[in-house]
């Protein structure tokens, strides 16, 4: 866990320094790049909102079992 909390803290200062001092890139970006993003992201919520339709059951009695396990605890203390 030691090396974990390590690695990430690391991992996040370089982030960090690539994020304030970026390198100077010379693209472009012509219409087409805004509209494939905004595919990308629609794709992305439709594709979550067809996994929660699929595996709702499961999400639910998750959650509901969880609830019931925490109220057991409660109880017997």
């Amino acid at each position: 866990m030691r090396y974990l909390k390590i690695f990430l803290t690391a991992t996040g200062a370089i982030l960090i320094y690539y994020f304030i001092f970026p390198n100077r890139i010379y693209a472009y970006l012509d219409a087409g790049s805004g509209s494939y993003i905004i595919q990308i992201i629609i794709a992305v919520i439709a594709g979550g909102a067809f996994g929660i339709k699929i595996f709702w059951r499961r999400i639910y009695h998750f959650f509901k079992n969880l609830n019931s396990r925490v109220n057991k605890s409660d109880k017997e203390n």
